[in-house]
């Protein structure tokens, strides 16, 4: 009987004999495709450095000035916020701006020593709680050690939004040459009835919790538009509290007199994006307009930080600073990045030469596939004759 015959396309499937581009990487292909990566990342890298020399920024420790060096998580409500003023070196001891800042003008806080990114804390939050799924049905186990508070279920829950942030700011400042004149509020903090007013410490629990979190003046001290709108538009949303089964008082909050902040909370979102270092800074309000249509703070200008402070670092060795930043184009100084793409080039460049030179001046032909032994090739076609007869 004829043996049935296979189609030419299968036994090309079975026998993996398809067609496909096998490349041989050859000096002159290796070279030229190290050479398009130096040119690629050479003016990349070089780009990004500019971009971060012109970024300008400046930073002052606040954690060891005034009653702010007292906070400590060893107390409480009535001996919270602990009140200082930021000042420094420079003219009439205040602080000075080295350079023109023009708007928008960046201020954040800035953490060391905080891990944020420990596996255990950075998974200790509900996601369904928080995008707004629900506040009891949706809280996660990952909400360990805090899921419950005085028997009712905490919202947020969990370790990562518990410790949140409450540190609160506000700038005031004085044109160079101008010492006489009053000095200028970017968040006004004179009568109780202004967005920035300082409430004292004691017997001021209820109107800080009441007040705490509308920290902002649209324009000067701008809240909303510092947290990514991906978040903001689908990450977090609010859900009201049932008051008979729910509360937004977790420990830390009963210590510090203040509420968990609403999960929409723009201050809250920032928070909880969780850093990769344990020296991190966040976003905390943006000057994207100053008084009397100015659009620039010029160099010379005195600072004044005021500052209320709950959040402790003491206990763990940390430091709380903050910084004034003008960004550019690529955002704030990233140095790291910038040199990550010259040394790569660098290292390509160097490959480059070291191959070539190999090629020009090697003692044999590089790739030569004729020096390969080849042990499967099949044998001769008389060997295949003899072993049939």
């Amino acid at each position: 009987m004829a043996r049935r015959r296979q189609g030419h396309g299968m036994t090309a499937f079975k026998q993996q004999e398809l067609k496909a581009w096998q490349p041989v990487l050859t000096p002159v292909a290796v070279i030229a495709m190290l050479l398009i990566v130096f040119v690629i990342f050479l003016p990349i890298g070089i780009v990004l450095e500019d971009c971060s020399n012109r970024v300008i920024e400046q930073s002052w420790r606040y954690d060891t000035v005034g009653a702010c060096d007292e906070v400590s998580s060893s107390l409480n409500h009535t001996q919270l916020p602990k009140e200082c003023t930021l000042t420094g070196p420079g003219k009439d001891d205040v602080l000075v701006l080295d350079h023109d800042y023009e708007v928008p003008i960046y201020f954040y806080y800035e953490l060391k020593h905080f891990y944020q990114n420990h596996r255990r804390f950075a998974k200790s939050k509900s996601d369904p709680q928080l995008r707004g799924d629900g506040n009891t049905e949706e809280v996660d186990p990952n909400c360990e050690p805090l899921i419950n508070n005085g028997g009712d279920t905490l919202v947020p829950c969990g370790l990562f939004p518990g410790s949140y942030f409450e540190d609160r700011f506000s700038l005031d400042y004085k044109l160079p040459d101008n010492d006489s004149a009053p000095w200028t509020s970017l968040c006004p903090h004179s009568d109780q009835t202004d967005p920035c007013y300082f409430w004292g410490t004691g017997n001021s629990t209820e109107q800080w919790r009441v007040n705490w979190a509308n920290w902002s003046v649209d324009g000067s001290w701008q809240k909303q538009g510092i947290a990514w709108k991906s978040d903001v538009d689908s990450k977090f949303k609010y859900v009201a509290l049932d008051v008979d089964s729910q509360t937004n008082q977790g420990p830390r909050q009963i210590v510090s007199g203040l509420d968990l902040p609403r999960a929409d909370d723009e201050d809250f979102i920032v928070w909880m994006r969780a850093a990769a270092l344990p020296n991190f800074r966040k976003l905390h309000r943006v000057i994207r307009s100053l008084p009397n249509g100015a659009t620039v703070l010029p160099k010379g200008t005195i600072l004044r930080i005021n500052i209320a402070s709950w959040f402790p670092t003491k206990d763990f060795g940390g430091e709380k600073w903050v910084t004034i930043a003008k960004t550019e184009w690529c955002g704030g100084a990233n140095h790291a990045l910038a040199w990550t793409y010259i040394v790569v080039a660098c290292v390509a460049i160097g490959l480059t030469v070291t191959f070539a030179v190999l090629l020009l001046f090697g003692s044999r032909k590089m790739a030569d596939v004729e020096r390969f032994a080849w042990h499967n090739r099949p044998p001769p076609s008389n060997s295949l004759v003899a072993i049939h007869n």
